[in-house]
Parts: structure tokens; C-alpha cells; sequence
């Protein structure tokens, strides 16, 4: 399905000296192309994921959300990679290198807050856990930088809410929204 010239707005806030903020809209045009490979890539997934990876599929209108518990590839309020996710990685990574298609890391945890560490607050545990997956992805990996994008949820959005009990658990996890679109900005 082809979606073309899209209109989108963005709102920019302006701030003036007198602390007066001004508001100003730009248009922008972009062309998406929505491929719906989302089955096919979580066929692919399902076949080279390690067979004990804890793991949820979510099929959302920006792609497929793979979501893998966060003690796959961290211990405590560590940021550096457990050596045993490297199976997972390679395997995202693999996948991602077939398929060609952006991918967002979005990091989410709780209860790491400690005020006297290097991470303070879970949203910044969670964006450096986001950029070390990234990292693999890109220098291991071998995904193209421009491919891969990080975000840091903290414990802003947790699945308790929204999941069924057997997917109970994946609060602390790692995304890999696997975008089902190509867009180019004109």
C-alpha cells in the first residue's frame, strides 16, 4: 500500500526573550510505502531466536514490536551487555540485515532508581541500556547506523496494563520495533 504525500504538521515552540512562547506550524510532505512484512519478519524472528527467549510479538500500525525481557541483556543497574545476549543480538541482527527495514531500540525498566549512582532515575538507565543494544547492533551487527534509533521509556510505559497474565513480567524489556514502512521526506 502506498501512502503519498502525506501532510504533516509539526508545532514549534518558540520562545522569545520575555519569556513569551509563540506558536508556528511547518508543513512537511513525505511518501511512505507500507510493505506489511511484519508476519513474514516474525516468521524469520521465531526461526533464529534462541528457543528460551522469552518473547512477545506485537503487531502495531508502525511495524512489529519484539519485546524480550530486560534480564536477557542485563544484570542489576548494569549497562553493559550480558555476554549470553549475544545470541540474541546475532539473531536480531541477522534479520534485520535480510529485511532492510529501520529499527527503534526502546529500553524500558523500573525500579533502579538510585540517587547516588551514575544513573539516577530509570529513564536514564534506560536510554544508555538502549544505546549498548544499539551499539551491538551497529559495530557486531553490522546494521547501518542510520538504520537503528534508541529511546529511553524508563517505567513510563508498562505492559502490566495492557497484557494478558501469561505476558505478565515484561515491564523490564528491551523493544525492537521493527518498522513496516519505508518513508523519504521530499
Amino acid at each position: 500500500m502506498k501512502i503519498s504525500g502525506v501532510l504533516l504538521s509539526i508545532l514549534s515552540v518558540l520562545v522569545f526573550p520575555a519569556n513569551t512562547a509563540c506558536f508556528a506550524t511547518e508543513t512537511v510532505y513525505i511518501n511512505a510505502v507500507i510493505n506489511n512484512k511484519a508476519a513474514d519478519v516474525m516468521d524469520m524472528l521465531e526461526k533464529v531466536l534462541p528457543d528460551d527467549t522469552p518473547v512477545v510479538y506485537t503487531v502495531v500500525p508502525r511495524g512489529l514490536i519484539v519485546s524480550i525481557k530486560e534480564d536477557i541483556f542485563f544484570k542489576g543497574e548494569n549497562i553493559l551487555l550480558n555476554k549470553s545476549s549475544t545470541a540474541v543480538l546475532d539473531a536480531i541482527g541477522s534479520v534485520l540485515r535480510q529485511i532492510g527495514n529501520n529499527c527503534t531500540v526502546e529500553s524500558h525498566t523500573e525500579g533502579h532508581n538510585n540517587p547516588h549512582g551514575v544513573y539516577r532515575t530509570n529513564w536514564e538507565i534506560s536510554m544508555a541500556r538502549a544505546e549498548s543494544v544499539a551499539d551491538y547492533l551497529i559495530y557486531c551487527g553490522q546494521i547501518p547506523a542510520s538504520r537503528v534509533f534508541t529511546l529511553g521509556y524508563g517505567d513510563c510505559m508498562p505492559f502490566r496494563d495492557s497484557v494478558s497474565a501469561s505476558k505478565k513480567g515484561f515491564d523490564r524489556r528491551i523493544d525492537f520495533v521493527i518498522f513496516d514502512y519505508e518513508y523519504k521526506r521530499d
